[in-house]
């Protein structure tokens, strides 16, 4: 399968990446080159590179910043999602878009199932409930995967490390730290979404929305005390309520799957599975959590599997991966 990720420098797109080494061919083109808001640019490396699928992981993500600048916004997380999903559509791929569990309320103590009506609380859940529907109007058949908390090898790249992470460097500097213990949520290793979001490509689901967190929930301070109990570290550590915020978030967003099942699938290890895989795999960044370089210039991008091809640098033609499909290659 040939996929084309757009957002595919950052926690999970870097895990997408090694999720799918040795198993399909993947572009990643860098912001500088192709932004989603660009539509005609956006059109044009779907063209060029004739994907199966098109996963959508580009945000603007920074809560308080969407809050100030509802615009960029609404133009990344909304019109780049429409225009993904346009252009895979106009290219006969499966548009995938990621969204969060901040696109509900938090007034449901029991957690949310995948079509459960969505009501945001801030600009940021907003913008990412359009671009849920822009990304279903606009491709029909693409998929909308949830997650909540990510935390990866690759940190996130518009907040700097990841909570897993900031926890570890306040212990080790001796700080005090405090952490919020009335909001609960699905925490989701970046590791096992980006599998769960290959097999549902790969099982060939229907189109509609699928929640990709770990299983289980906790409150941010249950997950703070459980890193520092897996790494086996002393931690200063003291919980405190949420208190009055600059941006309201959800109480209690935790991510149902009620789907896996009658699909047939296993539902995703538990989140504490997951960080204790994280844990034992910082040192080696998840085992090759980086996976296979692919390489970006001024003559495009190239895939691992483009690495010997006669033309490096360049995308193989719509045409091209079109014919290798016809012809079982693909």
């Amino acid at each position: 399968m040939r996929i084309l990720l757009f957002g595919g420098w950052g926690q999970l797109g870097s895990d997408l990446v090694a999720a799918a080494a040795d198993r399909h061919s993947l572009a990643r083109p860098r912001r500088a080159e192709v932004s989603v808001t660009d539509r005609d640019g956006v059109a044009r490396a779907v063209e060029a590179y004739g994907p199966d699928a098109v996963i959508d992981a580009a945000a603007f993500h920074r809560v308080e910043e969407c809050e100030a600048d509802v615009e960029e916004a609404l133009a990344v997380n909304a019109v780049g999602a429409w225009n993904v999903a346009v252009a895979a559509r106009g290219a006969g791929a499966r548009a995938v878009y990621v969204s969060t569990d901040y696109v509900f309320d938090g007034e449901r103590v029991d957690g949310y199932a995948e079509d459960d009506q969505p009501r945001p609380l801030s600009a940021y859940g907003m913008s990412k409930v359009a671009g849920e529907h822009a990304t279903r109007v606009g491709c029909p058949d693409a998929l909308v995967v949830r997650a909540s908390g990510l935390f990866g090898h690759a940190g996130s790249s518009g907040k700097g490390g990841n909570f897993v992470e900031t926890m570890l460097t306040k212990s080790a500097h001796g700080e005090a730290i405090s952490v919020v213990d009335d909001q609960t949520f699905s925490p989701t290793c970046s590791r096992d979404m980006a599998e769960r979001i290959l097999l549902l490509l790969e099982r060939r689901v229907p189109p509609g929305i699928y929640h990709c967190a770990n299983e289980g929930s906790c409150s941010w301070f249950r997950f703070a005390q459980t890193i520092f109990e897996l790494a086996g570290v002393e931690a200063d550590l003291a919980p405190r309520a949420a208190g009055v915020q600059v941006v309201r978030r959800p109480r209690c967003s935790v991510l149902l799957d009620t789907k896996a099942t009658g699909l047939g699938l296993s539902p995703n290890r538990s989140w504490e599975e997951g960080l204790r895989w994280y844990l034992s795999t910082r040192a080696d960044g998840g085992a090759g959590a980086g996976g296979p370089t692919i390489e970006t210039g001024p003559d495009g991008w190239r895939s691992d599997r483009d690495e010997g091809s006669e033309r490096p640098g360049d995308l193989r033609t719509r045409q091209e991966a079109r014919a290798e499909r016809a012809g079982g290659r693909a």
